[in-house]
């Protein structure tokens, strides 16, 4: 399996639809893990599936603190 897929693949890979393949982007983009995601040009975009795989585990991870902290104050 390649450790690069283009904009189509991805969005194939992980089924994602074009929304949520944009909101998981405009996220990825602006984490630590930002360098996964290269646009060559506007129409050729390769994602790095190492680093958007640790994003996914980093926002998981992130994700359940926020809900455990929210549910120990209410």
């Amino acid at each position: 399996m390649p450790n690069e897929l283009r904009k189509a693949d991805f969005k194939k890979e992980f089924n994602y639809s074009e929304s949520t393949y944009q909101r998981r982007m405009k996220e990825f983009k602006k984490s630590e893990f930002k360098a996964g995601y290269k646009a060559v040009t506007g129409k050729e975009i390769w994602i790095d599936l190492d680093s958007y795989r640790q994003f996914k585990d980093w926002k998981a991870e992130n994700s359940l603190r926020v809900r455990q902290a929210a549910t120990k104050e209410g």
